[in-house]
């Protein structure tokens, strides 16, 4: 979890363009607690998105499923990146969100011509808010004044917008590698801290630009004479250049090699990972299609060997692939990961990178996950985690394989909701007070931090309890993370005033239509893969979920499988049943107490907070 030293601002900035910045890269930090992240859709993406399912189901009668899910969920109120809830669309375009209030989705099967009318419909607005959308964004942040004093309010919308400017910079074409390398660079930047969500914001105006990449490979190999076919049959300009060329020409150590070429690209694109990834899966596919049983073991440090600079800029730089699924040697694992963080706290001590033990009944859905993350197809681990997580499914509970999996995986990491908001709270705490060594004084010692009930019960308490002007953390909060200080008010609030324990039980239906939704668009991805091969240009989003997905319950099947004495007693079924048995009881608590204030839920804090290792 990233959070800024308090060393490395610049003078010129304010509070309001460093939460600015904080919450830009909190929403594409591969390390952030999942629930913040940025997510696959707002009201834009869905537009275009109805507008390609609809084409779809005139061709292809099974997808009217699929677009009716996709209507639920741009008519949800509960979800707030839906059509109905998009507010540049409510400001903008009231016409297309009163479209989709009005639309009649049920009769939609029985009617072809309302059919028609609605693709009809999705083509007209997707011409309606093409170049519009990111503008309306940008005015919206020229009205943002970051010298303000009033904080909270103006972070409130700074929110929103990010929300709508996100999903929408990586749809048409931006990676999240560019938008957390651009952030970043403004945190030392002396331009003006006033101006710096506009400078953010104008970097992704959807205008290409002139870059350089520089390929470096072993001389006359098959990737670089892949590399050239594909540059001269798209009219790509290039050359061999040797190393004498490139003395000093690198922000690292880097050094060019007598058995090694360098193969330097000229090209006018919009954002220079997604080309540098575009490269790679060129690259991919002729060395498949080449030779039968081709090894692919050249191209496992394809990404150590790539660099780019923007023309007119001296030095090249290597992109940072973390963010990324395609770079495999950077594939995190949320299995192990949740294996690591919770060991402790479940008495398990595992050995750091020690075996899985071999479990039957879920040995199946294991080798599908492991072999998902290793493969260098994005379309193949994609595919491949979709079948770890069908062949784990324990049983069924609804008519088809898609609702049942639906239900398994909502049932099962929905209700964990709560606690990820309140873990990821906990961790950004704690990163802030190991980066800038300024918070031992509000009582909560970070120097262990146990991801369990009694672990966070800590800052439950702080979060639950009234404040006055004497003893107020908020100053000290924000004087080490904006994005702290600014979560600290929102919870303080929910938890002891604001809202009730109603407040829960949204989160947690809001939680269940989400994971629901994500699964169907995932699903419908997967069935194009397999059917006919065609594959989403921003996969990361939906790859991201699914492998955490499927990391998570796997997890939760080899800590239990841990936990027994007689391994031999080990059930899939029964500690699936009462995984979800646990979820409607914490549903049944919330509605039960759902008048309540948070602070006095006291006494069901352990039932609610007891599956920790779905909190990260």
């Amino acid at each position: 979890m990233w959070v800024a030293k308090n060393q490395n601002w610049n003078f010129s900035h304010t509070d309001l363009s460093k939460y600015f910045i904080e919450k830009i890269k909190q929403r594409v930090d591969h390390q952030e607690v999942i629930s913040k992240k940025h997510r696959t859709t707002n009201g834009y993406t869905l537009v275009y998105e109805i507008r390609e399912v609809s084409r779809q189901s005139i061709k292809r009668t099974k997808s009217i499923n699929r677009l009716i899910s996709l209507l639920k969920e741009a008519k949800s109120p509960v979800i707030s990146s839906s059509i109905v809830n998009d507010y540049i669309l409510n400001k903008y375009f009231p016409d297309i969100v009163e479209f989709y209030k009005k639309i009649q989705i049920d009769k939609l099967k029985d009617d072809s011509s309302r059919l028609f009318s609605l693709y009809n419909h999705a083509i007209i607005q997707c011409k309606q808010i093409e170049n519009s959308y990111f503008l309306n964004i940008y005015e919206e942040l020229k009205l943002i004044d970051l010298s303000s004093s009033k904080f909270n309010r103006v972070s409130d919308k700074m929110d929103i917008l990010i929300d709508s400017l996100i999903p929408h910079i990586l749809n048409i074409g931006y990676s999240t590698t560019s938008v957390s390398n651009i952030s970043f660079k403004y945190i030392s930047k002396n331009r003006g801290g006033l101006k710096t969500h506009l400078r953010i914001a104008n970097f992704f105006n959807g205008n290409k630009q002139d870059y350089v990449f520089l390929l470096i490979s072993k001389k006359e190999s098959f990737e670089i004479e892949t590399i050239k076919k594909y540059l001269d049959e798209n009219s790509i300009v290039y050359k061999s250049t040797s190393s004498q060329e490139l003395i000093n020409r690198f922000y690292s150590d880097r050094k060019i090699e007598e058995y090694e070429d360098a193969l330097e690209i000229h090209c006018n694109t919009l954002d220079p990972h997604n080309y540098i990834r575009n490269l790679y899966e060129m690259c991919l596919k002729f060395y498949v299609i080449s030779k039968d049983r081709m090894d692919l073991s050249p191209l496992n440090d394809f990404f150590d060997r790539i660099y780019w600079r923007l023309k007119g800029e001296y030095k090249f730089q290597i992109s940072n692939f973390i963010l990324d699924p395609i770079n495999v040697s950077k594939r995190k694992s949320s299995l192990l990961e949740t294996l690591n963080k919770i060991s402790t706290c479940y008495g398990l001590n595992l050995p750091e990178n020690s075996n899985l033990p071999y479990i039957p009944q879920i040995s199946d859905s294991l080798y599908y996950y492991n072999l998902a993350l290793g493969s260098k197809s994005i379309e193949n681990s994609l595919s491949l985690l979709w079948t770890s997580l069908e062949t784990l499914l324990p049983y069924r509970m609804k008519e088809n394989d898609i609702s049942s999996i639906q239900h398994f995986v909502a049932k099962s990491l929905s209700t964990g909701s709560i606690g990820r908001e309140l873990t990821a709270f906990a961790m950004r705490y704690v990163e802030a007070n190991w980066n800038n060594n300024n918070l031992d004084s509000l009582g909560i010692y970070t120097n262990v931090f146990n991801i369990n009930s009694i672990g966070l019960k800590d800052y439950f308490d702080f979060l639950a309890k009234r404040y006055d002007q004497t003893n107020d953390p908020y100053n000290v909060l924000k004087a080490n993370s904006n994005l702290l200080c600014k979560k600290f008010v929102q919870l303080n609030n929910k938890f002891n005033s604001e809202a009730s324990v109603k407040f829960w039980l949204d989160k947690v239906e809001a939680s269940s239509e989400s994971i629901s939704y994500q699964l169907d668009r995932i699903y419908l991805h997967r069935n194009q893969i397999v059917h006919s091969g065609k594959f989403i240009s921003e996969y990361s989003n939906l790859w991201s979920h699914l492998e955490w997905y499927v990391g998570k319950l796997l997890s939760f099947c080899v800590i239990n499988y841990l936990l027994l004495e007689d391994k031999s007693k080990f059930s899939k079924e029964d500690i699936f049943y009462d995984l979800e048995a646990n979820s409607e009881n914490i549903i049944n608590i919330l509605k039960l107490n759902s008048d309540k204030k948070i602070s006095e839920m006291d006494t069901h804090f352990k039932t609610i907070f007891k599956h920790s290792w779905q909190f990260f």
